[in-house]
């Protein structure tokens, strides 16, 4: 069972399974998108409506995915793959609301923990596998609050799964990519979200952060050069934690992650946020 498959990850996992000649349930939030995926696949491929923020979505889901397994049968994997920046990517904290946080958690962190509930069941027929998607961004503060805090927590609910599942047969796996061009992640969606949330602030934190603030911030940061293309390098590491005999506990994916990221994690904290520092403009309030 894989969620997320509209586009990106979780729609090039599915066929990469498909192929693999594996059974797969391919969790789509939209009709357009399970259509688009039941046509580049075969009948191996069952496409289930889902919305892994309302637990309803996610019973009908169970229940469907539960009717059509043979008598007696589970299912060998779960991916948690289903994720969202939401409206938080690279805007200042005092810039969202707290709806901005429930928002995002409620896909990246409770949507996977709804899921993987829900779920164990069949999973434990199988003594499966469950793959949660995590981030660099749970361990390197970058991205945005809401984004980060939800990856963060992402991290400690896959560890501590494993943990309480160890002895029952079922293993957890974390999938940690670093900066990848998808839906997900579009550049042009950021610049013009960081400029339609500034024009929203009220009068004083606008004038506190100022124009030339946001400027800087779109201009000089290089989404896209930032952004790998190698998609397949993080369904590489979705099928190793799948098949493999021995897969690992964590997989951290792609160049930036495993150099960057990796180097900024190792250091001392205020080390990494001095250096994380400079990509960020001063705010117009505080040169005064």
């Amino acid at each position: 069972m894989v969620t997320g498959c509209d586009s990106g990850f979780g729609n090039l996992l599915a066929k990469r399974l498909d192929n693999l000649g594996m059974n797969v349930f391919a969790g789509c939030l939209t009709e357009e998108g399970g259509e688009s995926l039941r046509k580049a696949t075969s009948n191996r491929v069952v496409i289930i409506s889902l919305d892994v923020t309302k637990s309803r979505s996610i019973n009908d889901a169970y229940e469907e995915v539960k009717g059509k397994l043979p008598e007696g049968q589970g299912l060998w994997g779960l991916v948690n793959n289903a994720g969202i920046f939401g409206h938080s990517c690279y805007v200042a904290f005092d810039w969202l609301k707290i709806e901005e946080y429930k928002t995002v958690m409620n896909v990246n962190l409770y949507g996977t923990i709804e899921m993987t509930r829900t779920f164990l069941p069949l999973i434990r027929k199988k003594k499966g596998r469950i793959v949660n998607i995590t981030s660099v961004s749970g361990r390197v503060a970058i991205g945005g609050a809401p984004y980060v805090c939800s990856k963060y927590a992402a991290e400690g609910f896959a560890d501590t799964l494993r943990t309480e599942l160890w002895k029952t047969g079922v293993t957890v796996h974390i999938v940690e990519p670093g900066g990848y061009k998808t839906k997900f992640c579009n550049a042009a969606d950021i610049k013009s979200n960081i400029w339609k949330e500034f024009h929203a602030l009220e009068k004083d934190t606008k004038e506190y952060y100022g124009e030339e603030f946001v400027r800087i911030l779109t201009t000089t940061m290089n989404f896209d050069g930032n952004m790998s293309s190698k998609l397949d390098e993080v369904v590489d590491a979705y099928t190793h934690a799948l098949t493999a005999r021995y897969p690992k506990a964590r997989y951290v994916v792609g160049f930036d992650a495993n150099t960057l990221y990796r180097f900024l994690w190792s250091v001392p904290e205020w080390m990494c946020s001095f250096l994380l520092s400079k990509s960020w403009p001063t705010p117009q309030g505080a040169k005064r």
